[in-house]
């Protein structure tokens, strides 16, 4: 027995029945939003567009007014600042001098009165300071309406050294810092031993022998024995050994190498004990290294 097949030709068949809870499929795009992402909306144009453009010129041009006036303002006030005699110098302070006098710091930094202030360089007036050996610092500031303000730091002169046939200024540190002249002060300890070929060798080493010198006269000077015996010279040998001449009858301090804070002590008391009697020593030998105790005194 065959089973006829029922032909489904021209049949209507029911389609399925889909369903979709809220939110699992977006909706569809509008057309407008569709067309701009295909690039077919044509771009904005006309009125809108030229006014954009029109603004931003017109900010442009007033930007560019706004600054040209600006600038022809400040260079006319810079103008002004720089010839205008409101702004003259009339006072020079001087602040940290104990040499140098106002009117030689004047002379010296180039400052003219009745010259701008503005105009006036005060960097290059604080080289022309710096190139005299007695400043080892200087500031030069403007104050207004008409004053400089000048401060200074000047060296100071513990000793004299001879270097080979010429006299030196010898600050605390140690350091040579100007020939001696005429109207320089020359009553001072005298350093010697060091040569001028030693300073070219080793100026080092030449400037440490200095500032042993300097300091020993520092810790000499503390003592009472300084005012009756005042330094007169310390002689500085190659090898460390030291001699401290004193007083005007030449009292030689034989201290061999530092330190030298209690051979000083030690050669004080004996010689106030001398000059207690009356008597004064030719040399006072402190320089026992194997006994630092001993004291060696010979007499005139």
């Amino acid at each position: 027995m065959k089973v006829q097949r029922q032909s489904l030709h021209g049949a209507a068949v029911p389609a399925p029945i889909e369903e979709f809870a809220l939110g699992e499929s977006p909706p569809p795009a509008r057309v407008e939003t569709s067309r701009r992402a295909r690039g077919k909306t044509p771009p904005e144009t006309g009125p809108n567009l030229s006014e954009r453009l029109l603004s931003a010129l017109k900010l442009c041009v007033g930007l560019a007014v706004v600054v040209a006036a600006s600038t022809a303002v400040a260079y006319s006030l810079h103008r002004y600042a720089l010839t205008t005699t409101r702004f003259g110098i009339k006072n020079v302070e001087l602040v940290g001098a104990k040499r140098l006098s106002t009117d030689e710091v004047r002379a010296l930094g180039g400052m003219e009165i009745g010259k701008n202030l503005f105009a006036f360089d005060t960097r290059v007036a604080e080289e022309r300071l710096l190139a005299d050996p007695w400043v080892s610092s200087a500031h030069v500031l403007r104050r207004l309406p008409n004053t400089l303000h000048v401060e200074i730091t000047e060296r100071d002169a513990a000793a004299i050294a001879v270097l080979g046939d010429r006299p030196f200024l010898v600050t605390s540190e140690g350091e040579p810092f100007k020939e001696v002249k005429p109207d320089d002060p020359t009553d001072l300890p005298l350093i010697t031993g060091v040569s001028a070929g030693d300073w070219a060798r080793d100026r080092v080493g030449a400037e440490e022998r200095l500032r042993t010198g300097v300091d020993l006269l520092r810790q000499y000077e503390r003592l009472g024995m300084a005012r009756v015996h005042p330094a007169e010279e310390v002689s500085l040998q190659a090898s460390g050994y030291t001699v401290l001449t004193v007083g005007q009858k030449g009292i030689a301090l034989e201290l061999g190498r530092a330190p030298f804070a209690r051979k000083l002590a030690m050669a004080a008391e004996v010689v106030g004990e001398l000059g207690a009697k009356g008597r004064t020593p030719g040399i006072v030998f402190l320089d026992n290294e194997a006994h630092p105790e001993r004291v060696v005194v010979r007499m005139r």
